[in-house]
Formats: structure tokens, sequence, C-alpha cells
């Protein structure tokens, strides 16, 4: 069962096809305690109904607003938010954050938003170049030769385009994919929990008796050996690994193709003491000191987590903490990496 998309792109694309006029707002520039960053999205329709978002809540109404206006001029326009800006108070945002936001009609950027959707779902990243001035959209691909495509590997930043101002580099990038080796307890809270923090989970035990849709209702549940099910579906960069089985049958060849796909996390259940006897298998398996380091064991942040729900919590974090680049807590593991979508 392959996960359903909610990229706000997909959405949008999604919605003009089935005959909606939308219009897309995207955070261009943001400072201080405005809570989402550059390249946010949010998408509404000439009805109000909206998906995204492009704060936390404070500002989204007077977006909303100006939607349908745009969408009836079919003209791009700038927003901004400050505490100085009468409609940014009435917005609600008066903590000292400022936000520039940029609305318009998505007739100029639905050419390239089936490109886009194909790039995710091919588990690839591009780069969205926005015209500013008219909403003029193209699609880079993620080659770190092409110079405009290099946003991908840092961060959204702002150009000059060569003849028609100012644009906005976006980095698309795929999901977050969660591969969790076991169909256990902590499992059964895990999932759900990724999902709603918008992973695309897919939980692989071949274990029956485990891996059933009882115990974890609308999961995409494969029912291979890893090393089978990890060849068809392979991890790479943008996904994130969860050896929970305790069963080194099942969790040694799941760790070992993460940790060759250099995935964005690897974690794997279990004391400090059967992580050193997993340590031993691995490297006999021909992985590296340098690969093996980046395993997180015992999983989880150090919360004290004693109960599955909690242990799932605690992986779930540091999960998280990896993709966002956060520092890991003192004793913990600090091999973080940084993904930005």
């Amino acid at each position: 069962m392959p996960p359903l998309t909610d990229h706000p792109l997909d959405i949008a694309l999604a919605w003009a096809q089935a005959g909606r006029r939308v219009a897309l707002a995207t955070v261009i520039e943001a400072w201080g305690s405005a809570p989402r960053k550059p390249g946010a999205h949010l998408v509404i329709d000439d009805q109000g109904a909206f998906e995204g978002s492009v704060s936390g809540g404070c500002v989204e109404g007077a977006v909303i607003a100006e939607a349908p206006d745009v969408i009836a001029h079919g003209t791009p326009r700038m927003l901004d938010f400050d505490v100085t800006d009468a409609m940014a108070l009435r917005a609600g945002l008066s903590c000292g954050g400022k936000i520039r936001i940029h609305l318009m009609p998505l007739a100029p950027v639905l050419p390239v938003l089936p490109e886009i959707v194909r790039a995710r779902a091919a588990r690839k990243g591009c780069v969205l170049i926005t015209d500013l001035s008219t909403g003029a959209s193209r699609v880079a691909g993620a080659d770190p030769a092409d110079l405009l495509a290099a946003p991908i590997a840092t961060c959204l930043t702002t150009g000059k385009a060569q003849t028609d101002g100012e644009s906005f580099l976006n980095p698309i990038l795929p999901a977050l994919r969660l591969f969790l080796i076991g169909a256990v307890h902590i499992t059964q809270s895990l999932a759900p929990m990724a999902r709603q923090m918008g992973l695309e989970v897919i939980v692989i035990d071949p274990r029956s008796a485990f891996a059933t849709t009882a115990r974890l209702p609308g999961t995409w549940l494969i029912t291979d050996w890893p090393d089978t099910a990890l060849t068809e579906l392979p991890p790479d960069r943008w996904s994130a690994l969860a050896a929970l089985s305790h069963e080194p049958s099942i969790d040694d060849p799941a760790l070992i193709a993460a940790l060759r796909a250099n995935c964005l996390y690897v974690g794997a259940l279990g004391s400090r003491k059967t992580h050193a006897a997993r340590l031993k298998r691995l490297h006999a398996a021909g992985l590296s000191t340098e690969q093996t380091a980046r395993i997180h064991a015992p999983i989880g942040l150090p919360i004290g987590a004693a109960t599955p729900p909690e242990i799932a919590l605690a992986t779930l974090a540091q999960i998280i903490a990896a993709r966002r680049g956060a520092p890991a807590p003192a004793g913990g593991n600090r091999r973080v990496a940084v993904f930005r979508a």
C-alpha cells in the first residue's frame, strides 16, 4: 500500500486537475520568530479551502483573504507582515516575527507541477525556479553541476534571473521515507506518529503473524525478508531506518542496506551489550567502523523511555533531530545530517 502524499504542490496539481481555481502562497523570506521557513507553501482555492501552511496560523487568514482577488486578476503579489504593519497586527503576528509571502495564481506554475510530482515519486530532488514578478516557473534538476540547483544541497535562497528580475529558487525534496524493520509493539506506536509528521512509513517483517493490517491498520506492510524488500525498494539518502525486531536475521540485513545507502538516519533497538555483538556481526559482513558508527544505538533520545510508546516517541524525536540538523544532546550520538523539506 503506497503512502498518500500530502505535499502542497501535489495537492495543488490534484485540485487543478479537478477543475478548481487555485492560488499558491510561498514563504520567500522570514525573520525573527516567524514559524515557517522560506519555501513553505499554502494552497488556496477560490472557495476558501486551503492546505499547507505559511505560518503558525497567525497570517493564514490574511493570505486566504487575498487569494480570490489574485485568482480573479491573475497577477502575483507580495505580502509583507511585521509588527509595524497594521495588517500583520490584525492577523496576529505580534510576537516579533516578520514574513514575506509571494501569492500567485497557480496557472504559471501548473505546467511544471507534473514534473515535480514525478521527480518526488522517483525519489529525486529538483529546484522550482519562479520569477516573482510574473510567476513564470521552470524546474532544474538536482545535478550539483547545475548552479541553479545548488540550493538542493544547502537551503532556500533567492537570486537574480538573467532577464526577468528577481527569482526564487525552492528545492523540492522527496518525502522522508521511514523503514521500520519489525512489526513489533514499538512499531504500532511509531508508525502512526511518523505519518502524522509527514513521513512515508514502510514496515518490513517476514513474520506474517506480526505484519498484519489488524495490528497496523493503514500502514504499508511488506512481508518479505529485508534483504529482498530493500533490494526491490532501496533506501536512499532521503530515508531513515529503525531496526526494531530484535532478531539479528531480520535487523542485520536491513542495517547493512541502510548504511551502504548512506541513509539520513539509522537506528537499532537493543542494549549496549546487544549492540556490541551486533557491531561484530556487521564488521564481519564487511562494514567499516566509520559506517557502523552512524548507528544510533541504543535507539532514541535519552529521555528515560520505558514503554513501547515512549520508545517510539524517543525514536521519532531522534529522527526529526537528524532531519533538521539539530545538535544531539550531551552523551548522544552527534552524527546528524540535514534534511530541509
